[in-house]
């Protein structure tokens, strides 16, 4: 009996020193399910598309995809075996899809595993007719002159230096951040966030926009819009510097509404809270100035915040 215990004890010593050493080689790993048990580890695929003028986004393994101007047109994949990530080319359009796959963790002791990275670029002479990202992948696209834009995803969405000229499609409901800087559409935006919402240098001015974000802040500095209304269920609404031909509308149901409006001849600023003190150009009031037909007219309102109006 004790021999049988002291064997077993010494197998335990030995086993433990070797499960060490082995980790300490990195040789512990995810295992994930591809008709059969497989080790995962990381891998870089890099693909030209020369002719591309379509990309379409189909997965969702949650790591970014980045499409902007680059030297040579190609889609490279930075990432894990059992991430699955697969792009294929069919004539001028590019597809990034993900396989369904089951991760069976043994251990997950490589912390150099990590979500995967997708960068497309894109040379100065190739026009990009559409991105389509769906699922669950954030987008960031910088650099590009688009036709259309449709994104259904959950995930972040960051926008800069893009123009879009003819359509902008966007989930009814994100719940991703929005980050969007010198944007161009010359129709109106209609944006439905739980997240946060930031907008800078931008231009909607070719009809009205509406811009919510259910649980999250929404930040706005130097836009220029037809007419606007901003909302925010749960967060603070900063608005700084926002050019409108008629009207801005802004409403928060439990947070502070915070502008900054140059006082013009023509322009009118209404500012109410339920539930909160409110202020204009450092006074406590409600009403400043007086709208002209070519002027402007700011609605602030909090039901349990500050309302607060500065130059």
């Amino acid at each position: 009996m004790k021999k049988t215990f002291f064997t077993g004890l010494i197998i335990l010593i030995v086993g433990g020193i070797m499960l060490a050493v082995g980790i300490g080689k990195g040789g512990v790993k995810s295992v994930y399910w591809d008709n059969g048990l497989k080790t995962d580890e990381k891998i870089t695929q890099t693909r030209e598309i020369n002719r591309v003028d379509t990309v379409k986004i189909d997965a969702d393994v949650y790591g970014p995809v980045s499409v902007h101007r680059g030297n040579v047109a190609k889609v490279t994949v930075h990432g894990n075996k059992s991430d699955q990530i697969k792009t294929s080319v069919i004539g001028n359009e590019l597809t990034i899809s993900s396989g369904a796959k089951t991760h069976v963790m043994l251990g997950d002791f490589n912390t150099n595993m990590g979500s995967p990275k997708i960068e497309v670029t894109v040379p100065k002479k190739t026009q990009i007719k559409t991105i389509d990202n769906r699922r669950e992948m954030s987008l960031t696209v910088a650099d590009l002159a688009i036709e259309n834009f449709k994104n259904t995803s959950n995930g972040d969405l960051n926008l800069s230096n893009v123009t879009i000229s003819k359509s902008l499609v966007l989930l009814h409901e994100t719940y991703g951040d929005t980050n969007m800087d010198n944007v161009t559409y010359n129709k109106g935006l209609n944006l439905n966030s739980a997240g946060d919402v930031t907008i800078r240098n931008s231009r909607f001015d070719q009809a009205d926009s509406r811009v919510r974000s259910s649980d999250g802040d929404v930040m706005l500095s130097h836009n220029r819009w037809q007419n606007l209304t901003v909302t925010s269920a749960q967060g603070n609404l900063n608005l700084e510097d926002q050019d409108v031909n008629n009207m801005l509308t802004a409403d928060s149901g439990n947070g502070d509404v915070t502008a900054r409006i140059m006082p013009r001849n023509g322009t009118a600023i209404h500012a109410s809270s339920s539930n909160g003190d409110t202020a204009i150009y450092g006074k406590s009031q409600n009403n400043y100035g007086k709208a002209k037909s070519n002027g402007q007219t700011f609605q602030l309102n909090s039901s349990n915040g500050d309302v607060t109006v500065t130059r």
